[in-house]
């Protein structure tokens, strides 16, 4: 084994200054890229954010932390987009350990979240008794994490993470000869016609189709934000359009999702103490007219973006 190949696998090469978190930044891809080179940069730049994070996510920083979910989110993102060039037998065993990881990690950014609504410390009503119970489950969630963080488990699964990346085989299913161009505009437009198909039914949606709708949306945002440097200068204006109404969807979605989070934090909560779970909800309203208002403005996002088509060039 080679000295870098070797430090590759060791994880010296993903060590960061101490309480330091960093931000995503954009990778650079070109159109003389192969698709499968493009996937490697793409997911190497998102392993990378991931352990870049993890000391000052294990020392509490909470941007860090919600940094190595987008990290986590974007490689996913990316996987599914170019997964036509990725086996899925390669795939499958790291699918598992990443959702172990992502588990931990929402785990604690729910409750980032939360208790970001619960009253200060200076308040000595009852409510503050019950967010000292929230920050409590905080402390104990963050615990569980931080093991997480110093596994074994864990280091194994950025080794292994770090192989697959650098050394997995194209499946076959796309021609080897197709552009990064020809198939990035393809495969944008299916997922861009999917997610609106998808989004004309979110009045009716439950909690959960809603959180599946969000997932799809964020996915598809993250994979536009890479790949628009590649589309034609012709489709760009619609093409930032179309992040626009994501990024407003996104938000609302977001809004809707944290507000469940949080209740269903706040039930598992009250079960645990014997209590009516009106009190642990207490401080975190969530009105039915509060509810509806998002989801009409997220409808009306999705509408909009209905209206750009920014792939459709003929």
């Amino acid at each position: 084994m080679t000295g870098s190949r070797k430090s590759r696998l060791d994880g010296s090469r993903f060590k960061q200054r101490r309480g330091s978190y960093r931000r995503y930044k954009l990778p650079r891809l070109t159109a003389t890229m192969t698709c499968k080179e493009a996937f490697r940069t793409i997911a190497r730049g998102c392993l990378d954010d991931l352990a870049a994070n993890q000391q000052a996510t294990y020392e509490g920083d909470r941007e860090a932390l919600h940094q190595m979910r987008i990290a986590l989110t974007r490689l996913r993102a990316a996987r599914s987009f170019f997964s036509s060039f990725i086996p899925s037998s390669e795939w499958s065993p790291l699918k598992g350990e990443l959702k172990w990881l992502n588990k931990h990690l929402s785990r604690t950014r729910d409750l980032d979240v939360a208790l970001k609504r619960l009253p200060s410390a200076h308040d000595t009503s009852p409510r503050q008794t019950l967010g000292r119970a929230w920050r409590k489950t905080w402390s104990a969630s963050h615990r569980d994490l931080r093991r997480a963080l110093h596994s074994r488990r864990y280091r194994i699964l950025l080794r292994d993470m770090s192989i697959w990346i650098d050394g997995s085989r194209s499946s076959g299913k796309v021609k080897p000869s197709t552009s990064l161009t020809t198939y990035s505009g393809r495969r944008l437009d299916r997922w861009y016609q999917k997610l609106v198909k998808k989004s004309r039914a979110i009045e009716d949606m439950s909690a959960s189709q809603r959180h599946r709708l969000r997932i799809k949306s964020k996915r598809f945002r993250y994979v536009l934000e890479v790949l628009e440097q590649l589309l034609p200068g012709k489709s760009r204006a619609g093409v930032r359009e179309c992040l626009k109404s994501l990024r407003k969807i996104q938000k609302y979605l977001g809004q809707l999702n944290d507000a469940e989070q949080g209740r269903l934090i706040a039930t598992a909560l009250a079960k645990s103490a014997q209590e009516d779970g009106a009190r642990w909800n207490s401080p975190l309203p969530t009105g039915r007219k509060a509810r509806k208002r998002m989801i009409r403005a997220a409808a009306l996002a999705f509408q909009q973006m209905a209206e750009l088509k920014p792939f459709q060039l003929s």
